[in-house]
């Protein structure tokens, strides 16, 4: 499998589906759109779940425990990636390794640089609606070199660790027991094409 990620707008590229991994999520559905603009990667994700959680109110706080979406994305032919988890609340993690362990935070000044929006379409008892956008500048968190071609492999992926039936979806099917978005051997290849 490979991502398309078309030159201009994400909204006008197709919407990826956000699969459930490592169980069943009644009434919880997601999708990413992906667009990319000089070097700045525009990402959509609409989610639909029975409860909205946005309780973290600082970047690189334990945002997957509120309803979050979430973008992992690696250079081609180097083992270190960079997650970039979005709560709801518009608090974000971003750090950069080689594995689970041992991560690197970025400054939460550079992380506050990141344009997103978050737009609430429903929020009762019986479901949320959410839009998160995002547009990550590749080139300011090293995942694209001066003068060179975006070249990446990555995930796209939904959770919700402190929903009352916490849920995980991803773009890209993962393989391992338990979940686990911290598995570069399941990225796949992003495309870049023009329209």
């Amino acid at each position: 499998m490979a991502f398309t990620v078309y030159k201009g707008a994400a909204e006008s590229s197709l919407p990826i589906a956000l699969v459930p991994l490592w169980g069943e999520y009644p009434n919880v559905e997601g999708s990413v759109r992906l667009g990319i603009r000089d070097t700045t990667l525009l990402l959509i994700f609409k989610m639909r779940s029975p409860q909205l959680l946005r309780m973290v109110d600082r970047h690189n706080g334990p945002v997957y425990r509120d309803s979050c979406v979430e973008a992992f994305l690696q250079q081609q032919g180097r083992d270190e990636y960079l997650n970039f988890e979005f709560s709801a609340s518009g608090s974000i993690l971003a750090a950069k390794g080689k594995n689970r362990e041992n991560r690197t935070f970025f400054d939460p000044d550079l992380i506050d640089t990141i344009p997103r929006t978050i737009e609430i379409l429903e929020n009762n008892n019986r479901q949320s609606r959410y839009v998160v956008s995002v547009e990550l500048d590749l080139r300011a968190f090293g995942l694209v070199e001066e003068g060179r071609e975006v070249n990446l492999r990555g995930n796209f992926n939904a959770c919700g660790d402190g929903h009352k039936v916490p849920y995980y979806l991803a773009a890209n099917p993962i393989g391992t027991v338990k979940p686990d978005f911290h598995a570069p051997a399941f990225f796949a290849p992003l495309v870049v094409t023009g329209r």
